[in-house]
């Protein structure tokens, strides 16, 4: 068990394990041909570009759940000065949390 309290079994991926973590949310795969989208959340569905790697996927759900964690106002408008420190909050969150989960032993 990890100290979130999630069995990791050999047989889930990354991604289950954060499924596992928030089954309020429902995460999606959609194809958008850009390098610079990751995904986004709306409500409590989270969307990840599958043309980013597998690393991106699991850093991208980690962001999103931050966000839908702490955030509870409209983020849309990318040169708020809010929206940039709720973005700011939720990169360095999710990298904190993304190195309890995956990267406890390195």
């Amino acid at each position: 068990k990890n100290s979130a309290g999630v069995s990791r079994c050999p047989a889930m991926s990354d991604l289950e394990i954060i499924e596992d973590l928030y089954p309020e949310l429902r995460f999606w795969f959609i194809d958008v041909p850009s390098p610079h989208y990751h995904g986004h959340i709306e409500g409590t569905d989270v969307y990840i570009n599958c043309n980013q790697s597998n690393d991106d996927w699991i850093k991208t759900s980690l962001h999103e759940v931050v966000h839908y964690s702490y955030d509870y106002c409209n983020l849309s408008n990318a040169r708020s000065i809010k929206t940039m420190r709720s973005e700011k909050w939720a990169v360095c969150e999710s990298q904190r949390v993304f190195r309890k989960l995956f990267r406890k032993h390195e």
